[in-house]
């Protein structure tokens, strides 16, 4: 797992030199769900999505690939559950060859359930009013 992680973070590294956005918070919380949905709770039926918050299209393509390779691999390390999953991703002793954790290009999460309460879905908003409940516009102000 120590070498799937500090594989992602040297490609982040070079990324991050063409494509200076991967460090934005955006693109940064786009790609900590994949990891979530992908490697930590290894959400049934998930695929990485298109886009990532890049600028550009090749910028997508190149965080995709890095963290569909990163999952892949980290997915055969067999860690046991999403906790410990969780933990060995958040490993602070793993750096890239530059000297960048993993915090640089996914932020930090202090603990599980707390990161597990972020990337819950949120409550769907309640269905609009049926027409039966609506008046007539022209009889707005009554």
């Amino acid at each position: 797992m120590k070498a799937a992680l500090k594989h992602l973070l040297n490609r982040l590294d070079a990324i991050a030199e063409e494509h200076g956005e991967v460090t934005d918070t955006d693109v940064r919380e786009q790609m900590y769900e994949a990891v979530y949905h992908g490697f930590i709770v290894q959400t049934p039926g998930y695929t990485l999505p298109g886009k990532f918050g890049m600028f550009e299209a090749d910028g997508h393509a190149v965080v995709r690939a890095a963290l569909s390779e990163f999952i892949t691999a980290a997915c055969a390390a067999g860690i046991a559950t999403p906790a410990e999953r969780f933990a060995a991703f958040q490993d602070e002793s793993v750096l890239s060859d530059d000297g960048n954790p993993y915090d640089e290009y996914f932020g930090h999460s202090d603990n599980f359930e707390q990161l597990t309460a972020v990337m819950s879905p949120s409550p769907k908003p309640p269905p609009p009013p049926s027409s039966a409940t609506k008046k007539p516009w022209w009889k707005f102000w009554s």
